[in-house]
């Protein structure tokens, strides 16, 4: 089976099969003195088993779900991704239900000759903005609009109406966040990049993808790419727009969807920076009328005498500051969200201020979420699950740029820097140090132990020093929970895959017959050597659960899977160390082989060992950060969004940072 792209790799892993066979050959040769036939059987299963295995690591390294897709497929695979992704993703930006408030909007041309040709006649409403982007000449759109105005929630149905509609031939819509762009990479590699994070497509079956124009990129929160304080000129902001403007599909600027706060997009217009060939539309403010309609059907379904006040002061006064504050969808979905089963939604009118029903709303958002859902996990209380989120928000907010994607794989260098990785590495050299002391004061080592002891003590400071190296071990498992259907999707995918998978499943199956007939017993025709081969027992299970879950779609396990996949592979290891002790400890090898073998464990696993560093380096933070975040999801404070967390809202994330402590809603603002 081919592992892929590049003759490096074929390189390196002839050369460590010829390693492995040397240190074996040279063990046979009984350069130490004669070997007993046992010795010799489990060493020849060793020179057998060992390049097949370094074959397979390989190829789980570089090869990936799809690596041997087509563009077809890779198409059709991107498509069911978003789908998935976006319907519950759609249900968290309600709220929880399904029920959408009607957003209008207005096309405002540009002043020049290079705008977009406008349809004939705008729809200019939520239901009807697929209709309104097909009929722009070239498809490039821009939405802007206040903060909660709704960008991304409209941003989010033209992709899955898009989706749902397009044909074999238009590209698949995507919506992707600005804020992690670095501006020296270019636009087809970072959407590749996203592709194969948050989507779970191989890097190859991403770059066909995007090489071939198949993907719409909605890029939500070009705001958000800068701290408010910065000057249009001197933007990441305007260098993202520099490039997207010189994206091309042959000759013609390619189609894209661009979300950004009205304030900025204003900001960089005037300095001569907006997108040409582009139409811009502005979200409008939520009238009261459709206010009162849209909480009529939310909480005022549930309680309606206590939220008469509230609706009747929207009544009364449309133009009021209660109506103003409440003009936008988030805050309304806020309101609803709040007020639905608990409190009184009548304080609303005494807030002075849009600022003062803000931090009103917010101060009560965490404990209604908790008196919603239950208590978190290890029954955390609402000031504790307030601070945790708190500690992430700030993370988040001291990144470059004040990122909104919180991912797992990436949590050391959003909250702990390089801090985490540097305690990996010196855990990694002591162990590596002590093999290499104890290897020197032990006497009577087979040769096999020293040549495993020496391989592990250079290879394993190496993977972890070499970023490049390192890379190659930070692999992505997303493994669903215990008990849910998409096990038995995967097996049903993999026991029905062809090509590729076939042979996977020819090749697992001969090695785990000829594993039996090595353990088996001389009685029923095995060779009895269970001492030399049950450190690969755990592995095969290992195997099994990755074989499993190979060709689920990685953003419908979801965030926390890769958490989960950690767990599977690092059991896998401790087994494999106790059945390395309990094997060898009658040699008196046992202590040698562990400590140098654990020090190749930790830089196989570097990127869940680091994570869990990583929490433990983090005040604040629960060990079970991804059990925390999941409820988080389900308790509304957060979302996923394919690979990913996302806080509910920039706003809600922001206020967290400006309030890292709960603060009584019945306490002034600051």
């Amino acid at each position: 089976m081919a592992v892929g792209g590049g003759g490096h790799k074929v390189a390196w892993t002839v050369a460590t099969c010829a390693l492995v066979a040397g240190a074996m050959t040279y063990a046979l040769a009984g350069a130490h003195g004669p070997l007993g036939v046992s010795d010799r059987s489990g060493l020849v299963s060793m020179v057998v088993g060992l390049p097949a295995l370094v074959l397979a690591v390989v190829a789980a390294l570089w090869a990936r779900p799809g690596a041997y897709e087509d563009e077809e497929a890779a198409v059709a695979r991107l498509a069911r991704e978003v789908r998935s992704v976006g319907e519950a993703t759609w249900l968290q930006r309600l709220g929880g239900d399904l029920t959408a408030i009607d957003v209008t909007f207005t096309f405002r041309p540009y002043a020049n000759a290079r705008a977009a040709a406008l349809p004939p006649t705008p729809q200019g409403q939520l239901e009807r903005v697929v209709e309104d982007y097909r009929a722009l000449r070239p498809r490039r759109l821009v939405i802007t609009g206040e903060p909660g105005a709704g960008k991304t929630v409209l941003a989010w149905k033209l992709v899955m109406e898009l989706n749902r509609t397009r044909t074999e031939h238009e590209p698949v819509p995507v919506l992707m966040a600005l804020a992690d762009w670095d501006e020296e990479e270019q636009v087809g590699d970072w959407i590749a990049r996203h592709l194969e994070r948050d989507y779970g497509l191989s890097l190859r079956s991403a770059r066909k993808v995007v090489d071939a124009r198949m993907v719409l990129p909605v890029l939500d929160g070009l705001d958000e790419m800068d701290a408010s304080d910065t000057p249009a000129n001197r933007s990441r902001a305007r260098v993202a727009l520099e490039a997207l403007a010189r994206h091309q599909d042959g000759t013609e600027p390619a189609p894209l969807v661009l979300t950004c706060r009205t304030s900025r997009y204003d900001a960089l217009e005037a300095d001569a920076d907006h997108i040409l060939d582009a139409a811009r539309i502005e979200i409008d403010a939520v009238t009261a009328e459709r206010a009162v309609r849209f909480l009529e059907q939310r909480g005022a379904a549930r309680r309606p005498a206590v939220w008469q006040p509230l609706l009747n002061e929207l009544r009364t006064a449309p133009g009021g500051a209660v109506s103003r504050a409440l003009s936008t969808p988030w805050r309304l979905t806020l309101v609803a969200t709040v007020y639905e089963r608990d409190g009184d939604p009548g304080e609303l009118p005494a807030a002075a201020s849009l600022g003062e029903t803000a931090d009103l709303l917010l101060r009560r958002y965490v404990d209604a979420a908790v008196d919603s859902v239950g208590d978190a996990p290890r029954g955390a209380r609402a000031e504790e699950v307030h601070r945790r989120l708190a500690v992430l928000a700030r993370a988040l907010d001291s990144a470059d740029g004040a990122q909104t994607d919180l991912s797992l794989r990436n949590l050391s260098g959003q909250l702990g820097g390089r801090r985490p990785r540097n305690v990996l590495r010196g855990l990694v050299a002591a162990c590596s140090v002590a093999s290499l002391w104890l290897l020197v004061i032990s006497d009577g080592l087979d040769p096999a132990t020293v040549a495993v002891t020496l391989a592990a003590a250079v290879l394993s400071p190496a993977i972890v020093l070499s970023e490049r190296l390192e890379s190659r071990f930070r692999t992505a498992w997303y493994v669903p929970p215990l008990g849910s259907p998409l096990w038995r999707v995967g097996i049903r995918l993999t026991l029905n895959g062809r090509g590729p998978r076939r042979w996977m499943l020819v090749k697992c199956g001969a090695v785990a017959l000829c594993w039996t007939m090595l353990v088996a017993p001389r009685s029923v025709g095995g060779l009895g050597q269970w001492a030399t081969q049950a450190p690969l027992a755990p592995w095969l299970l290992t195997g099994a659960v990755v074989l499993a879950i190979w060709w689920l779609d990685v953003a419908a396990v979801g965030p926390s899977g890769w958490v989960r996949g950690g767990v599977v592979a690092m059991t896998g290891t401790a087994c494999t160390l106790l059945a390395v002790y309990l094997s060898w400890n009658e040699q008196g090898n046992a202590l040698v082989a562990v400590v140098s073998l654990g020090a190749l464990a930790l830089a196989g696993c570097c990127q869940w060992v680091e994570y869990g560093i990583c929490l433990l380096l983090t005040p604040g933070l629960p060990l079970r950060l991804a059990r925390f975040l999941d409820w988080c999801v389900v308790a509304g404070l957060m979302r996923a969004s394919g690979v990913t967390y996302q806080f509910r809202h920039r706003e809600f994330q922001e206020w967290l940072v400006r309030h890292p402590l709960p603060v009584p809603a019945s306490v002034p603002a600051d």
